[in-house]
């Protein structure tokens, strides 16, 4: 919890005050908190699925069980610190501009459900990569910093897009945080949501889950070779 809390007053600090990002959203810190504490969220469960491989390689070279157990667990330890930071979030947000719990609150259970398939699958993924190329770890960690400021977690991206071409502009609002957070925001903040919000989500969680519970399968036998 203290990582996105630590890391939202540094950029409310630079992007809030000092380049103020904020204007005409007086509930900005609810709205970075959100972005930031699910953006966590995914970073963490994204590096923990192939450090759980790596970490576990005795038990995989010598023991005989389902290895995509290991993802799975570290998405759930990433699921239990997500749902305790909301205990802060809301401590903050509702003395700070009055975000308490609603009846909008109840959308946090299909945003949280989603989210959490969707991690699944890029932990999966990255587990992959990871294996075979030991290197890709250290990418991954540099390529989630920039896959951060190219989505809705410090700033709305409608308002940093005006005079973007319009492909970038379909690429980054077809990006799957896009969607994700924006239901995040119905739930925490009560924003209204789009319908891409509800179906972006969905179609990405449930393609990205399939297709990595598939691919790591087939893979799964290779293991202890790649980690001898």
């Amino acid at each position: 919890m203290l990582d996105p809390l630590i890391l939202g007053a540094v950029f409310l600090l630079v992007f809030g005050v000092i380049l103020d990002v904020r204007r005409g959203d007086p509930a900005y810190i609810g709205f970075l908190l959100s972005g930031l504490f699910a953006f966590t969220y995914t970073r963490t469960t994204m590096m923990g699925g192939g450090n759980s491989l790596t970490s576990n390689a005795h038990l995989i070279a010598t023991q005989r069980f389902p290895r995509m157990v290991l993802p799975i667990a570290s998405v759930i330890e990433g699921a239990v610190a997500f749902s305790f930071s909301l205990i802060p979030f809301f401590l903050i947000t509702g003395f700070a501009h009055g975000d308490w719990p609603g009846i909008y609150t109840v959308v946090l259970i299909p945003a949280f459900v989603f989210h959490t398939l969707f991690n699944l699958g890029l932990s999966l993924l990255v587990a992959q990569l990871v294996i075979p190329f030991r290197d890709i770890g250290n990418v991954v960690g540099h390529l989630s910093r920039i896959w951060m400021y190219m989505s809705p977690v410090i700033y709305p991206l409608d308002e940093r897009l005006r005079n973007a071409p319009e492909v970038l502009v379909r690429i980054l609002q077809y990006n799957p945080l896009s969607a994700i957070l924006g239901l995040y925001r119905t739930a925490l903040l009560d924003r209204p949501s789009e319908a891409y919000h509800w179906w972006g989500s969905a179609v990405w969680a449930v393609s990205l889950v399939l297709i990595a519970a598939v691919t790591f399968r087939r893979m799964e036998h290779k293991l202890p070779r790649y980690l001898a």
